[in-house]
């Protein structure tokens, strides 16, 4: 019994150590990860600080609501986005679809145009009379933002 002990004393300890190497490597990854994004994000923030001209904003977007441009946007900025949803009901799934087209044509005013779709798929057999909502275009969405003050 005592042999028997000893074994699973030796063994629970060999598991126990390689448990904690594997856990040490892992938070030295984590932490080496968490450096090299810190290193990214002062880079960044050094090369826009250091820029001349015209002052550049950085802040964080909001959760909630969707800023056409940065605050403070600069003439000759564009930006694409697309998005996409999936509404899975009984008998026909809706695939949401929106493309987005942002640009700044002057200094601190942002424009927008925003097409969202949607697109039916029926779930049901061939032989079941569904009454499937047509694909369709919702509606054209246009917003302007302009930002008053730019201060440091």
């Amino acid at each position: 019994m005592t042999k028997l002990m000893d074994t699973f004393s030796w063994s629970s300890f060999g598991l126990t150590l390689l448990v904690s190497i594997v856990s040490l490597d892992i938070i030295a990854q984590t932490d080496s990860l968490i450096t090299t994004r810190d290193s990214l994000d002062d880079a960044f923030i050094q090369s826009v600080e250091q820029q001349t001209g015209r002052l550049k904003l950085l802040h964080a977007e909001p959760l909630y609501i969707d800023l056409i441009r940065d605050l403070g946007a600069r003439k000759g900025e564009k930006e694409w986005n697309v998005g996409l949803g999936l509404t899975d009901n009984q008998n026909f799934d809706a695939y949401e679809a929106l493309v987005e087209y942002e640009w700044a044509p002057v200094d601190r005013l942002g424009l927008e145009i925003e097409l969202p779709f949607t697109f039916y798929y029926p779930l049901t057999d061939d032989n079941l009379e569904v009454e499937l909502p047509g694909n369709k275009l919702n509606s054209l969405k246009m917003a302007a933002q302009y930002t008053f003050l730019v201060s440091e």
